[in-house]
């Protein structure tokens, strides 16, 4: 995984734009218009989420950096309203009430390797898998809901095994790389994900 510079991250980190997540990037609605990006997340209630992209540019120092405000899950969905020049390379990261002390921030899979996209994903197949990218495509739709299925899992944890969370989109989406690795299909981000 390509990870940005610490102040960088800080930089991203701090910022308070209000934001979302993506799809394919031929899809309808003004390009430098808003994506209406809702999650639909009925297991995760309580949950925070919130969605960042780190787009790769031609100075591999200077990705082009992004994020949302936080927002809670309530009766199973959050929504954020996203530029839609910010799609490309968003990722949805996610902390659940139940999680123990991680390490890592939990990072919603838009993809597992060897899958194509509109494929249906399942918990028990997303447990086999160890590769995932979590970067999306990019969209210039007016409004994109994406089903997010959450399971509460044992993961290890800083010093035990401790309660984690496996976040999937139930359908493959259209992509960006990098594949980053998983651990019985739950995917983690310590620093933000550079996507290209």
């Amino acid at each position: 995984m390509r990870t940005i510079p610490a102040a960088t991250a800080a930089l991203l980190t701090a910022v308070t734009l209000t934001g979302g997540t993506p799809v394919p990037a031929s899809a309808g609605g003004p390009a430098d218009g808003t994506t209406r990006v809702v999650l639909r997340m009925p297991d995760c209630e309580g949950c925070t989420v919130q969605v960042v992209s780190a787009l790769a540019t031609d100075d591999p120092d200077e990705p082009r950096l992004w994020a949302s405000q936080e927002r809670r899950v309530h009766d199973g969905r959050v929504a954020f309203p996203v530029p839609s020049s910010r799609t490309a390379g968003m990722q949805v990261l996610l902390d659940a009430p139940w999680e123990g002390h991680l390490g890592y921030r939990t990072t919603v899979v838009l993809r597992y390797a060897g899958e194509q996209a509109g494929e249906e994903m399942t918990a028990d197949r997303a447990r086999d898998k160890s590769r995932a990218s979590s970067c999306f495509e990019g969209t210039s739709r007016e409004k994109v809901v994406l089903p997010v299925e959450v399971h509460r899992v044992d993961v290890p944890g800083v010093h035990d095994e401790v309660p984690g969370t496996l976040a999937f989109t139930s359908t493959a989406l259209p992509w960006l790389t990098p594949m980053a690795r998983t651990v019985e299909g739950v995917l983690g981000s310590q620093d933000v994900r550079v996507c290209r």
